[in-house]
């Protein structure tokens, strides 16, 4: 069983799948947590995971908005720290 680094995620014994502490989701699959999941709590997944941890670091009142999150989400599916990247034409909106 392939565990996800999130302090939230725990194996529930499926295959593939394991529960969420915070109950963003009943049973995700090691891909929702690794990839879709904005209350991810790990070791960063990509660009977008390390900008917002700078961005908490330099101003900590900053709270996570929508535009935050899509920033975050884009920018981690361009640069995967995993090896599954996209190309920037999905960042580009292309």
């Amino acid at each position: 069983m392939k565990l996800v680094p999130c302090k939230h995620w725990y194996d529930c014994g499926l295959v593939d799948g394991g529960g969420c502490r915070i109950q963003i989701y009943h049973q995700p699959s090691v891909g929702i947590c690794m990839t879709r999941c904005a209350d991810y709590d790990g070791p960063d997944r990509g660009l977008g995971d390390t900008v917002k941890r700078v961005i908490h670091r330099v101003m900590p009142q900053k709270k996570n908005c929508g535009a935050c999150r899509r920033r975050q989400r884009q920018l981690n599916q361009f640069i995967s720290y995993h090896g599954d990247s996209h190309h920037g034409n999905d960042l580009l909106g292309r």
